[in-house]
């Protein structure tokens, strides 16, 4: 049952935005007898009524949230106790504009600490951008040019913020999510505190990782961006169709960074946890042969299913093929197809034979002799036949899309340079976009908070 004091508030604030709308509508009315209006212009009417509105509304919702008298003193952060001085006025830039509210100002003066008691409860700071607006913002800066992004959102919410401003956005939100990833690896290497996330009550029954790479151009030169992924696939048919059957990726959670390989294994290892590989059934790890990769599986998944990209391999074949008995010729078709049947059938040793019959000693940098090194050093991961008849994924097409999807389709347009920095927030805050993360790390998010000291 509201009180008696809430129940005026709320009539006071009625009263206040039916003024508000009836100004708004007096304006807009003229264009109801002109006869070149049209609906657009109506809508434009509406649109910028709704926006005065708005920001009146939100600005009495905000002042609301205070008491009516201000108590004479409040505890200080510091442990004294700081007493009200008076109620100033501070911007603040929203989803519906720029507002200004009153509020309560109170002083200590043990630290000379000032303090806001309304900004510290609804969590904002005074002559900044609001936590939902600076989210908007940043989804649009991990889909678009900071500039374009700018553009698209004045157009859709009549709130105008500079490229620079959308930039800011998106790095802070990058950046929170890089330290939220520094911090959780920390925590599980510090044998003082130990902790590792539990992951979901429901562990997966068979969990994918993948970890590939892709360069990035920086001020500091093109940069090697790694990324890595986690996800489940679905589950076969029932019916005759089921030896057509490929599976296909769910669930999928990128991680991406500009680190050293080392790091991000880490980063690897703890995010495994989160999605519950310590405790699921089978954990199966599919990338292409670079050495720096599996010797990160070996290190944190040592029990995990290895498979190397099956597309990644077939490459190999082709390249012998065409140096042996030349690109496009019908001898090298059938060499190479040869060859895929036996590694489609997992038969890798007779693929390593066929290839040694044309090594050439003499030749540099012998495409020969590298494939046949790629074999040995991977032939365990090649047991394609027993992976298909397992109903594994074989290809690493999940995390090549990832590249695409998180990296290439935002940071490798025509003419990008990015400072390092950037670049890793931006992917960071991109790779957690794409793996739906982003309502749930928002709602989590620390308000950015504003210290106002005077001189003792």
């Amino acid at each position: 049952m509201q009180s008696h004091s809430t129940t005026n508030a709320l009539n006071t604030l009625a009263e206040e935005l039916v003024v508000v709308l009836q100004d708004a509508l007096e304006e807009a009315l003229p264009l109801t007898e002109r006869e070149d209006t049209d609906l657009r212009d109506l809508e434009t009417a509406t649109v910028a009524a709704m926006k005065r509105v708005g920001q009146r509304f939100l600005r009495l919702l905000i002042e609301a949230c205070q008491p009516m008298e201000p108590a004479e003193t409040i505890a200080c952060r510091c442990g004294g106790t700081a007493a009200f001085v008076r109620y100033r006025e501070g911007t603040i830039i929203t989803l519906v504009g720029q507002i200004r509210v009153s509020r309560a100002y109170y002083l200590c003066d043990d630290c000379h600490e000032g303090t806001y008691p309304l900004d510290e409860k609804l969590g904002f700071c005074a002559g900044a951008l609001s936590a939902a607006l600076q989210e908007a913002l940043a989804m649009t800066g991990v889909h678009l040019p900071f500039e374009l992004a700018s553009d698209l959102f004045e157009r859709l919410t009549q709130v105008a913020i500079s490229d620079n401003g959308v930039r800011e956005a998106t790095e802070r939100m990058g950046q929170d999510r890089l330290e939220a990833d520094e911090s959780l690896v920390e925590a599980a290497w510090d044998l003082q505190r130990l902790e590792l996330p539990e992951g979901p009550s429901e562990p997966p029954k068979r969990l994918y990782g993948s970890i590939d790479e892709t360069s990035v151009n920086t001020e500091e030169g093109w940069r090697k961006a790694k990324l890595g992924s986690w996800y489940t696939t679905d589950e076969p048919p029932l019916d005759e169709r089921q030896d057509e059957w490929e599976p296909r990726a769910e669930e999928i959670s990128y991680y991406g960074d500009i680190s050293e390989a080392e790091n991000f294994g880490r980063l690897m290892y703890v995010t495994a946890l989160q999605r519950g590989a310590h405790r699921a059934e089978e954990l199966i790890f599919i990338a292409d042969g670079a050495q720096w990769i599996w010797n990160l599986v070996e290190e944190h998944f040592p029990n995990a299913i290895q498979i190397v990209d099956w597309y990644h391999a077939t490459e190999y074949i082709w390249k012998v093929a065409y140096a042996v008995y030349g690109e496009g010729s019908d001898l090298a078709e059938a060499w190479a197809n040869k060859r895929l049947t036996e590694l489609w059938e997992g038969q890798v040793e007779k693929v390593i034979s066929a290839c040694q019959a044309h090594v050439n000693p003499d030749q540099e940098d012998d495409p020969v002799q590298k494939a046949i090194t790629y074999f040995q050093n991977n032939w365990h991961r090649m047991r394609y036949s027993e992976f298909r008849a397992q109903g594994y994924q074989i290809g690493s097409g999940t995390i090549e899309s990832g590249c695409k999807r998180v990296i290439g389709a935002r940071l490798k347009q025509a003419g990008m340079t990015w400072t390092l920095q950037g670049a890793r927030q931006v992917i960071k805050a991109r790779a957690m976009f794409l793996s739906d993360e982003w309502d749930d790390f928002c709602q989590q998010r620390q308000p950015l908070r504003r210290t106002y000291c005077r001189a003792a």
